[in-house]
């Protein structure tokens, strides 16, 4: 990992366009983003499109990346598909610089309103006791790719499991090291959603000089938000010998989970 970063942001603002910087791009083509800073930008621009009075919370992303979104200027059109005082829907369609659709995104928003519910008596499922991001061990991220990837975006450590490209699932705290959106603080949600797409490749389970293992959606499900800088992941990944598979896990803070992320795979020979 590179100890300077020269992006002000993942994302640059240019009127009516957004134009991913070079940390942005993925470890399949120099010339893709990695699903990462997509499926954030998306999620960031869902929550905060034209929430009157209302305090909205994010509670599901789901994204389709239907080719890859390129590095170059994205524009990103959002609507509302089902109007609501309570419960909205939201659509977002991301085209690149020729007009081409290369990701859809639905985003589930509910209004945060005060019930009198003591959050303490709630019963929560038991949880693997991960030690702290201070007692984790720094990770540095190995990229052999030939080009800067997302990964160089965060601190790293390792909570429990095995190190990058070593097979089977790891559990990883990660920090991020830039915004989300150049000129704008680090929201709570682009810790979530920049670290929600690693699954595959925090939790692999087959080969990287065998196999890619590229995953065409993203599902994020959240019942609150990150308190603090560090989100761990605990991915691990399902393949099968007819191509395809899934991979996922929880999202953690040190106070407990977040919510869940799941990638639908294809499994392809190289």
């Amino acid at each position: 990992m590179t100890s300077e970063l020269d992006e002000a942001g993942i994302f640059e603002p240019d009127g009516e366009r957004w134009v991913p910087t070079a940390i942005a791009t993925g470890p399949w083509d120099p010339k893709a983003l990695h699903g990462g800073p997509s499926a954030a930008l998306v999620g960031r621009l869902l929550l905060e499109h034209d929430p009157g009075d209302t305090p909205w919370f994010l509670a599901r992303l789901t994204v389709e990346l239907i080719r890859p979104v390129p590095t170059a200027p994205l524009r990103v059109e959002v609507e509302v598909r089902r109007p609501g005082r309570r419960v909205q829907l939201l659509d977002a369609v991301v085209t690149g610089p020729d007009g081409t659709e290369v990701l859809w995104a639905r985003g589930l928003r509910l209004a945060q309103q005060g019930n009198g519910l003591d959050e303490a008596t709630v019963a929560l499922p038991e949880l693997p006791s991960y030690p702290t991001p201070a007692d984790s061990r720094p990770w540095a991220f190995d990229n052999p790719m030939g080009w800067r990837t997302f990964g160089e975006a965060f601190e790293l450590r390792l909570a429990a499991g095995t190190p990058f490209r070593e097979l089977g699932p790891s559990a990883v705290w990660s920090r991020l090291r830039l915004p989300l959106l150049a000129g704008q603080p680090i929201h709570p949600l682009d810790r979530v959603l920049t670290l929600a797409d690693f699954p595959n490749g925090f939790g692999n389970s087959v080969p990287f000089d065998r196999f890619a293992y590229i995953n065409p959606d993203l599902t994020v499900s959240l019942h609150r938000l990150p308190e603090d800088d560090w989100v761990l992941l605990d991915a691990a990944m399902h393949a099968r010998s007819l191509g395809h598979g899934t991979a996922g896990g929880p999202l953690v803070d040190e106070r407990g989970v977040l919510g869940t992320t799941v990638q639908s795979l294809l499994i392809s020979p190289r």
